[in-house]
């Protein structure tokens, strides 16, 4: 079982050192590393340089979503993870994943739980693993970091590239999709580290709350007829009915 560990990259010279170190400092040895890099400026391309074991090409990209489907183009493993630049792999997590997905051969994706360093402040997440969980989109409780879930490279397949012009949802378009059919197998582990530190797209909570809410309505209008989705959005509009007739209930 070999791994495709993807990185999109751009002028993360202050941290892609770690998260390459955090793959390279793991016991399970059978994965390659991949990393498409939008032409930094910043440095980034010298410390690539100093990693011979790295996959890797820079030049000027159309984005995150991009990068991360010419970098799921150039791999060849059996499981896919994403690690994001500024993020890292804790100590055992290839093995302990390997043994899951060994374990349990019939599972799409393996979910894990994330660590996330807010600035020095550190919390464990422990992500929804049902479609009908996922769907509720605000607070969100879907896998908040890639670097805590890997899956079969044919799931992608099937649900297919990021779309290019969503820069900051990307990853919530792919897990509605993979939830919708995938068996997926949740782990007590403890993956890899989410660093917070307030300049993450994803701190603007009202654009983030945004993008959720618009990739949640395309996927209800696409799958409608799915059956979990109709048992979905049965429920919300039996939410909505009694809410109007007894508005004190919620």
């Amino acid at each position: 079982m070999k791994f495709s560990i993807l990185t999109p990259s751009y002028n993360s010279g202050k941290y892609i050192g770690r998260a390459i170190n955090s793959v390279l400092a793991q016991d399970y040895k059978n994965w390659e590393h991949i990393i498409v890099d939008g032409a930094s400026q910043d440095g980034t391309i010298e410390i690539l340089k100093q990693y011979p074991h790295l996959k890797w090409v820079s030049a000027p990209d159309k984005g995150q979503s991009d990068a991360m489907n010419e970098a799921f183009k150039l791999s060849c493993g059996d499981i896919i993870m994403y690690l994001n630049a500024d993020d890292e792999l804790k100590p055992h997590a290839l093995q302990t994943i390997a043994e899951a997905f060994a374990g349990n051969p019939d599972a799409d994706m393996v979910i894990c739980d994330l660590e996330i360093d807010h600035s020095g402040v550190k919390t464990v997440n422990s992500p929804a693993t049902t479609l009908k969980q996922v769907l509720n989109y605000w607070p969100p409780v879907f896998p908040l970091n890639p670097v805590s879930y890997a899956y079969k490279k044919s799931l992608q397949l099937k649900a297919g590239l990021f779309p290019l012009k969503n820069h900051y949802s990307m990853d919530y378009w792919f897990l509605l999709r993979a939830f919708l059919k995938a068996k997926v197998l949740k782990i007590n582990f403890v993956s890899g580290i989410f660093y917070f530190d307030g300049r993450n797209k994803s701190a603007d909570a009202g654009n983030a709350k945004k993008w959720l809410k618009k990739v949640q309505r395309g996927f209800l209008y696409r799958y409608f007829y799915q059956p979990e989705v109709l048992k979905y959005l049965g429920r919300k509009i039996y939410n909505r009915s009694f809410e109007k007739k007894h508005p004190f209930c919620f």
